[in-house]
């Protein structure tokens, strides 16, 4: 399949595609407290402490509430547990792209009927996937809730846990964009490993294709990514930070830029392989190359995506066609 037919499916994915048509159905500024909106950052930031006299010492408007959520279902059709691990550090990870220190999670476990031992065991993975992460990442659990019995002519929905991490960022101004930089020119740096594990990934389902071999699961590694990632944001070294979630690196760079693959990865896995990461656009490219960052390209001033590997051209996709497809999917059903 050609890369702009795998970006035209994952575009249209109802996974990836905009959830703008959702959001945009209520009031998000309430009482003015929004800071920065679902949409225009990873994870949204609201200030809601404005008028609180005990924070009278800290900076006026500055301190943020930061709230990311979200969950996997494609990994949890593969394993409960490392679903629940995935979603739990998912949103860490949005929290680090704005600058926020992760101080407590709240869970909602979707799953089958409890009365069938292999639905009763996905739950108990999904739990137990929950209380890992959350352990390892030193972040308490202060709610939830189950919902259970979730099944369809006798088949189980994906043991789903969904996670909703809060936060703090201590200066709502520095958090970055998620939308690429008006700036051609400005290049685009990776931080975080890509693997060839391709198991739970968007691309997979969209090609009809099935594999058990997931992203691995490494807490030090992460923990160093996420922290990486917040004292970037803290430093104003980011121009944007958009997380590598669903669908991979390939969607977190859909837009007018030029991506230079390193030579010798595999094409599908280094694009669309979903190992969490993060994809930023700086000036400043010495610094994060020394923190272990990949250049992999530039924002251009044209309407296209283009990817290189070696100096060959393996697509040129233009974004106008795909980018109305991806912001007006949802509209369909909403």
């Amino acid at each position: 399949m050609k890369l702009r037919d795998v970006f035209k499916k994952l575009l249209s994915s109802p996974n990836i595609v905009s959830t703008e048509p959702i959001y945009e159905q209520y009031d998000k500024n309430v009482q003015g407290n929004t800071a920065h909106e679902r949409g225009a950052v990873a994870a949204s930031v609201i200030t809601p402490f404005q008028d609180f006299a005990e924070l009278k010492d800290a900076p006026e408007g500055k301190i943020g509430v930061v709230i990311a959520t979200g969950g996997n279902p494609n990994l949890a059709k593969i394993s409960a547990k490392i679903a629940a691990e995935s979603a739990v550090m998912e949103n860490v990870l949005k929290l680090a792209c704005v600058g926020g220190e992760p101080l407590t999670l709240t869970d909602c476990l979707n799953f089958g009927n409890p009365e069938k031992k292999d639905q009763m065991g996905e739950f108990v993975a999904g739990v137990e996937g929950v209380k890992i992460a959350s352990k390892n990442l030193n972040i308490p659990i202060v709610s939830g809730n189950v919902s259970l019995y979730n099944e369809s002519g006798g088949k189980s929905i994906p043991p789903s846990a969904l996670i909703s991490v809060f936060g703090r960022v201590l200066e709502v101004d520095k958090v970055p964009s998620q939308n690429l930089p008006a700036k051609p020119g400005m290049k685009l740096v990776l931080l975080g490993a890509r693997s060839e594990n391709l198991g739970g990934s968007e691309f997979l389902r969209v090609c009809g294709k099935e594999d058990s071999r997931m992203p691995e699961i490494n807490y030090e590694n992460f923990k160093a990514l996420a922290a990486q990632v917040k004292s970037g944001v803290e430093a104003g070294l980011f121009a944007m930070t958009r997380p590598v979630l669903r669908g991979g690196l390939g969607i977190a760079a859909f837009g007018p830029v030029k991506l230079m693959l390193p030579e010798g990865v595999s094409i599908p896995h280094f694009l669309f392989s979903e190992d969490l990461g993060v994809l930023v656009a700086s000036d400043r490219v010495d610094e994060l190359m020394s923190l272990g960052g990949i250049e992999i390209g530039e924002i251009i001033e044209r309407d296209e995506m283009i990817i290189e590997q070696a100096g060959e051209v393996l697509a040129s996709i233009n974004i106008t066609e795909l980018g109305e497809t991806w912001e007006n999917k949802l509209r369909d059903v909403v």
